[in-house]
């Protein structure tokens, strides 16, 4: 029987956001964020991948020090932030570490989930009633790869995973390394994830895992419509003004483009903006990869077929180590 929002305990009221790297997760959380029905954490928790393997055996104490001290979410409650990146200047974090803390250890919660107690320990901090939250938001890009672990523990969550053009996330891996010489590239991961993620989309579509699949370019082609779906799916209010304009903590989110891009509104250059940037041996050598499931959805090919000089041929930014680590994964993939 299936229980409305209404009637789920507010621990139970999560939707999680995943999928590939620069594949638009941290934009639809960006576009959820304003909606008066549901509460957004501005920050990646990597929970599952990290609190529930890594911490999994540790104490309450283990976990907590983690999220404040060492995951993402760590300048939430006064972490040290990049520079140019996650400006939290006006942000209680004290005050957030104090609720977060108390609410945690209190005994009262000791067998509730902790995720669940971060969430509610943010809507206390932003004064909000838990009544009048329908979903709690948690965005981490690896949470497409614990669907089985996010419904055992959730098991009335939803579940939105986004979708984009591989060739395009090839290109922002490209453009990263290009801003931060010193970062580290592997272009077999943007295969990897994206392969992973593209068969998990495929299983939602043909209903085999619940959730709700969000491409890329159409959220930013045409933001209202897509967002619209999302919002039917999560069962709250379609409202075009909030769902529309991306935000975090309430203010205006100016993005987090690979090519250091800022923008005050969904930029719908970027889901074509591989085209000029891809050489014709880095679109061979994605497509060599993916070309397979790429029709799946509406990503056509550019190569006719796969060309061995495109496999041999490094991708700017790649190293000769991460070129030898490359062409090993892709080999021992393609023999598996």
């Amino acid at each position: 029987m299936t229980m409305s929002i209404q009637q789920l305990p507010f621990d139970q009221r999560a939707c999680f956001i995943g999928g590939p790297a620069k594949s638009g997760t941290t934009l639809l959380r960006a576009l959820l964020d304003g909606h008066p029905q549901l509460l957004a954490l501005p920050q990646d928790t990597d929970y599952f991948s990290t609190v529930l393997t890594k911490y999994g055996g540790a104490d309450r104490r283990a976990q907590v020090e983690y999220l404040t001290k060492q995951s993402y979410a760590k300048i939430l409650f006064g972490g040290k932030q990049r520079e140019g990146k996650h400006d939290y200047s006006n942000f209680p974090q004290a005050k957030f570490l104090e609720i977060f803390e108390r609410t945690a250890f209190d005994p009262a919660n000791a067998n509730r989930d902790l995720l669940a107690l971060l969430m509610q320990s943010y809507a206390e901090l932003l004064g909000i009633p838990l009544d009048q939250i329908k979903r709690w938001v948690e965005k981490t890009p690896a949470n497409r790869n614990y669907i089985s672990a996010i419904f055992e523990k959730f098991p009335h969550a939803k579940l939105l995973t986004t979708m984009r053009d591989p060739r395009a996330l090839l290109s922002s891996q490209i453009a990263l390394k290009q801003n931060v010489p010193t970062r580290h590239m592997s272009i077999f991961y943007v295969v990897d994830h994206w392969r992973a993620n593209a068969k998990l989309a495929l299983q939602i579509r043909r209903g085999e895992v619940p959730g709700f699949v969000v491409k890329y370019e159409e959220l930013v082609r045409d933001t209202a419509a897509m967002m619209k779906q999302v919002c039917d799916y999560l069962e709250i209010d379609f409202d075009p003004d909030v769902t529309t304009r991306p935000t975090k903590v309430g203010e205006l989110w100016s993005g987090n483009s690979a090519i250091g891009a800022k923008f005050s509104g969904v930029d719908a250059e970027q889901a074509s903006r591989w085209e000029n940037a891809l050489n014709k041996n880095e679109i061979g050598w994605i497509e060599w990869h993916c070309r397979d499931l790429m029709p799946e959805f509406g990503y056509e090919p550019r190569t006719s077929r796969r060309s061995l000089r495109d496999w041999f041929t490094p991708v700017r930014g790649e190293g000769a180590h991460e070129f030898l680590k490359s062409r090993a994964y892709s080999a021992l993939r393609s023999t598996s």
